[in-house]
């Protein structure tokens, strides 16, 4: 049977912290505006949420954050408002809130974030990532990972490499391949480059080992580069 777990922070400028127990391998949504979300795999099966205020001391509608429980799966969000109101808007809101969580190693991961970055390390778990105006890091990945970003910089380190797909309009995305990297890796754009050679309006393609896994890269202007 679910039991859901509802905890709601209003207006409260203390640091707030939530704990759930989970199966170890839990699926875990994050979603924030104009704060940053950082998350570190850890041994046991709990997941630990802490939202951290930002400019505590700015008047104004502060931030609320809500956080849930269902099952196995774990989701925390922050609102510009009531989160139950379905149209939200940060307009003359004080401060943001931070995200940092400690997640199982195994844990699915999504997280959505705007003007604010996003990073995430040592979660071996399928990740899915969207940021606006933000930077993404992912360090340790082991499974399926999906990256977006409109304007903000792309940084991945994998431990295994597995089917990656990144897009973004202006951002560079960095890839720093494991050890004995088996994958193909295909780089359209528009204007950017590939490993320094421009690639204007078309792709190019790079194998690495065998090619098994596909790693798609598409940008606007940014570039990729590879690093083994």
């Amino acid at each position: 049977m679910l039991l859901p777990l509802l905890a709601i922070l209003a207006a409260a400028p203390a640091t707030q912290t939530w704990k759930f127990d989970t199966d170890g391998t839990p699926q875990v949504h994050l979603s924030n505006v104009n704060g940053a979300v950082r998350v570190d795999a850890v041994d046991g099966n709990s997941v630990v949420i802490e939202a951290v205020p930002e400019n505590p001391g700015d008047s104004g509608p502060r931030m609320e954050v809500e956080v849930t429980q269902e099952g196995d799966q774990v989701r925390a969000r922050a609102c510009c408002g009531p989160c139950e109101e379905r149209w939200q808007s940060c307009k003359g809101t004080a401060g943001a809130m931070r995200f940092v969580v400690k997640v199982p190693k195994a844990s699915e991961l999504e997280v959505s974030v705007v003007n604010a970055g996003v990073v995430v390390k040592g979660v071996t778990g399928p990740q899915k990532h969207s940021t606006v105006n933000g930077r993404v890091e992912v360090n340790g990945s082991e499974r399926r990972l999906s990256v977006s970003s409109v304007e903000g910089e792309v940084v991945l380190a994998p431990r295994k490499l597995e089917d990656t797909e990144v897009s973004t309009v202006s951002g560079n995305v960095r890839l720093k391949l494991p050890e004995r990297a088996d994958a193909r890796v295909e780089f359209s754009s528009v204007g950017g480059s590939f490993n320094g050679s421009s690639v204007s309006l078309g792709s190019k393609k790079k194998t690495y080992g065998a090619g098994t896994h596909t790693v798609e890269v598409s940008t606007v202007g940014g570039s990729l580069t590879v690093q083994e």
